[in-house]
């Protein structure tokens, strides 16, 4: 009797398994998507979150021809209008709660993953297929675009081209369908601009399977990029820009090429050794030696050659497979030639930009794997057992990962161990003046300065002074901040606050006349500023000048017109001490 129970638990068992059908396999991917990523649904709101969601007004009211026109999601060239309409409906309902913008984005990244195991399951073995959707599943690589929730942008556009690419996999497609195609491109592109690396991968799709119906595709995808373009550049009105606080950004493009070896090396490296994974990297190759330059591209040659190896070997000994190698490499190399900085990004390289790319890198692997017949059971046993290891591996690099991202400050703190920039500091040295730990704040953020000083960088070691009381220090650094380029998309030469903050402490030192001076440099760029109003009617008040300072405190409670400005006015009018503190006491 217990020998009957015993096998009956072992054929459940076994048939929990085995066979692998379709259902059991998405069923496992979103199980184990859910446990390799369930940590990160705790995490907090870090590094761009804070401007895209947390004191973004146009996301707390949903108005959507805002949301498409001008905004933080539709500028300093990029437009991605659908990224806004997403955060604007997540907050219309969970507001400042982290963990349903990290759920919606893991069941996004998992949606992805089921996607792909059918793409994959189409052309390849469905053991295989699971395998290599596992991978791009839990790959520590993913977890910037899973954990970090400003990058939704990357399993969304993915998701939109991925769907279209589905509805082309059919033997025969409809009108209906084409228009249902073009219009998942259109989103996919209105999410990110590489969206439109999946009109060119259903392109090649056609030109490879369906090359009869190439026509109606062109056509369809021909009015997606209509409509992208018309939507942006007339209802939109974002055009294209330059990124020059970003230093790969600033180089000549003959500068540019230079690192792309290096570029390129990072992603297969990290590909296959996920171990140093940081955020916000900035580096640029510098010298033309053998560590930065040489060695990288023979690395990268190396890696080519092999799979160019590999393509001449399953053209000679499997050719029914050489089209969906050809479509997989194109993937590849489309994907990642996107992110070389021909075409200078807001960053050297990111962890999320291979989001796509790596779709590519696994369907050519998958494609030698399944090329080679393995007929011994002892090296079928080694098979499952190293990809039992690969798994688990990166499962615990992957969870470890997501822990990194708890918070921004054990995020710059740990990232900054593998690629420290100016940009990383600065950021590192305002969370830490956010606690009131002034003193990592001054370190940080003095050492941004020296790695790279601009406008934003030296006005946070200025307030940051102010906030502890050292005046003397946070004027002359806000002094210092006027002397350099803001270089930010703000249409301004300075940031508005710096005249205020600047200003304010003319004012504390009793140099009324610089305070003035300030004020008056200020309001040549921000003319409607209620607050470079009422420090301009302070200081000429201070300098007995009454006439002038009712005219601003005036034209301050016309821009601004609350109750504490109107008293300052009747204050001025009436010959009484007046007091900044209430509009300027806290930075």
């Amino acid at each position: 009797m217990q020998q009957n129970e015993k096998k009956g638990d072992d054929y459940s068992f076994y048939d929990l398994f085995i066979p692998l059908t379709t259902k059991k396999a998405i069923t496992f991917i979103s199980i184990i998507g859910f446990i390799i990523f369930f940590n990160m649904l705790f995490n907090n709101f870090v590094w761009d979150d804070k401007s895209y969601i947390l004191f973004n007004p146009d996301i707390q009211t949903f108005n959507l021809l805002d949301l498409i026109r001008n905004n933080l999601f539709n500028a300093g060239g990029q437009y991605r209008p659908i990224p806004g309409i997403y955060f604007a409906s997540l907050f219309g309902f969970f507001k400042y709660s982290t963990f349903f913008y990290h759920f919606s984005q893991l069941i996004i990244h998992i949606i992805n993953t089921s996607l792909l195991f059918f793409l994959f399951s189409k052309f390849l073995n469905k053991k295989l297929s699971f395998f290599l959707s596992l991978i791009f599943l839990i790959h520590p690589i993913q977890v910037e675009s899973v954990s970090y929730i400003s990058a939704a942008d990357n399993p969304l556009f993915f998701l939109f081209g991925l769907l279209a690419l589905h509805l082309c996999l059919t033997k025969t497609i409809s009108i209906r369908r084409y228009s249902i195609i073009s219009l998942l491109l259109l989103l996919s592109l209105l999410t990110k601009e590489a969206g439109v690396l999946f009109v060119f991968i259903i392109s090649l799709y056609f030109f490879l399977y369906k090359r009869s119906n190439f026509f109606t595709l062109f056509v369809s995808e021909c009015i997606a990029l209509a409509c992208y373009l018309f939507i942006r550049f007339v209802i939109g009105g974002v055009y294209f820009s330059t990124l020059p606080l970003i230093p790969v950004a600033r180089l000549s493009l003959s500068d540019r090429l230079t690192n792309v070896p290096a570029i390129f090396f990072y992603y297969i490296k990290t590909f296959f050794f996920p171990f140093q994974l940081a955020v916000d990297q900035q580096w640029i190759i510098r010298a033309v030696d053998f560590q930065s330059f040489y060695f990288p591209l023979a690395i990268d040659l190396l890696f080519l050659l092999c799979i160019s190896f590999l393509g001449i070997y399953i053209y000679k000994t499997k050719k029914n497979f050489f089209k969906l190698y050809l479509f997989f490499l194109s993937w590849f190399i489309c994907g990642i030639a996107l992110y070389l900085q021909i075409f200078p990004l807001d960053g050297t390289v990111a962890d999320r930009w291979f989001y796509f790319p790596m779709v590519g890198l696994i369907g050519i692997l998958g494609i030698g794997f399944q090329s080679i017949n393995f007929t011994n059971k002892n090296i079928k046993i080694l098979g499952y057992s190293l990809i039992a290891i690969i798994l688990v591996l990166l499962s615990i690099r992957t969870i470890i990962r997501n822990a990194n991202w708890y918070d921004p400050i054990t995020l710059y703190e740990n990232d900054i161990q593998i690629s420290d920039n100016f940009d990383i500091e600065n950021n590192l040295g305002t969370e830490y003046s956010n606690i009131r730990d002034y003193k990592s704040a001054i370190k940080h953020s003095t050492k941004s300065v020296e790695l790279f000083p601009y406008e934003a960088n030296i006005y946070n070691l200025a307030n940051t002074y102010e906030q502890i009381g050292d005046i003397q220090d946070a004027k002359k650094y806000y002094v210092k901040a006027l002397t350099y380029p803001n270089y930010l998309p703000i249409n301004h030469k300075h940031i508005q606050i710096t005249y205020i903050r600047l200003a304010y402490t003319e004012y504390l030192t009793n140099d009324f006349k610089n305070a003035e001076i300030v004020c008056k440099q200020g309001l040549q760029e921000y003319p409607n500023s209620p607050y470079l109003w009422i420090e301009l009617a302070a200081s000429e008040y201070r300098l007995g000048d009454q006439i002038n300072a009712l005219e601003s405190a005036g034209n301050a409670k016309s821009f601004l017109p609350i109750a504490q400005i109107a008293s300052f006015y009747s204050q001025i009018e009436n010959k009484k001490p007046i007091e900044l503190k209430l509009f300027f006491g806290s930075t």
